[in-house]
């Protein structure tokens, strides 16, 4: 096995781990260590890894259709956290071609209000397009 794929192959394994286990984070870690034996050497590179999968797994991405207060976007975002479980940041953007509404994408979810995804949907079923 490759170097990278075995270090990607640890990383994934221990944010497995962690996330099925977060109370025993700290003994997932330890054992870790221990299970690595002479390869302790890419401990550094896999918990790098292990955190760029993190980061991953647990951000979404908000694109608006236009800018608003910084007041409105927390409150969106907070509501968006307590309902999307393991969504811990979430990243924005505008996107004036939206029209209306918003997207939303995390690592497994796509969720498509906007007006231009609905009129999209009317335009395609009004033509036959599917």
């Amino acid at each position: 096995m490759k170097i990278e794929k075995e270090i990607s192959f640890w990383a994934r394994a221990l944010y497995s781990a962690v996330d099925d286990n977060p109370d025993k984070a700290q003994k997932i870690f330890a054992n870790l260590e221990g299970a690595l034996g002479k390869k302790k050497v890419f401990l550094s590179a896999i918990l790098k890894k292990f955190e760029r999968i993190y980061l991953k797994e647990r951000t979404a991405e908000l694109t608006l259709a236009r800018n608003v207060d910084a007041k409105t976007k927390g409150e969106i975002k907070e509501k968006i956290k307590s309902i999307m479980e393991g969504v811990e940041r979430i990243d924005d953007s505008v996107d004036e071609d939206l029209l209306a509404g918003f997207r939303l994408q995390t690592k497994d979810i796509l969720v498509k209000a906007s007006l231009k995804d609905v009129l999209q949907k009317v335009k395609n079923k009004t033509y036959g397009y599917n």
